[in-house]
């Protein structure tokens, strides 16, 4: 739904400036994004910290849940010679658990939680840069439109309208 209503904000775009630029002829480009992020080393290392950083998470939950488990075969192994005070007691201590295991998960993965957050962080510097590497060469080559292939669902385009190979070029000479 995103992608289409990008194209569809790209197409009108492209067809306003179709209309403004009537004596003179709309020079238009695209690049694969996703090509120039597999071919950044900024890109790969602020994966490959965002990968590091979900693992420790995913220990840490791991952690939580063999507590749980632990807690929840105790109170299952002992709850016929448990009082009744004691049950509740138990038991309540292993909702508590539960709870916090759930927030956790929350807090680390939910939306808006702790990997979103650091995805952002970490993504945004290298995403700018990015952008102005297509800024850069779309004025050096005098482009008036950039589309992106990986988003804009463009179904066939000349590959001498890719203009992916001088925008990694670009970003390397950085």
């Amino acid at each position: 739904m995103r992608r289409h209503a990008v194209f569809t904000l790209t197409a009108l775009l492209a067809l306003c400036l179709i209309g403004s630029a009537a004596a003179k002829e709309l020079r238009v480009a695209y690049v694969d994004s996703d090509k120039i992020l597999e071919s950044n080393e900024d890109f790969k290392q602020a994966r490959q910290t965002l990968q590091e950083e979900e693992r420790q998470y995913a220990d840490q939950a791991t952690v939580m849940e063999q507590g749980v488990r632990s807690m929840a075969d105790e109170l299952q192994a002992q709850s016929l010679m448990l009082s009744d005070e004691a049950k509740q007691e138990r038991q309540q201590r292993f909702l508590t658990k539960q709870q916090e295991l759930d927030k956790f998960r929350r807090d680390i993965w939910g939306e808006g939680g702790k990997l979103y957050t650091r995805n952002i962080e970490l993504s945004k510097p290298v995403l700018e840069k990015i952008n102005g590497a297509i800024q850069k060469v779309s004025q050096e080559f005098g482009y008036d439109l950039v589309f992106d292939a990986a988003s804009a669902n463009i179904v066939y385009a000349v590959p001498e309208l890719d203009i992916t190979d001088k925008v990694v070029a670009e970003l390397k000479k950085e």
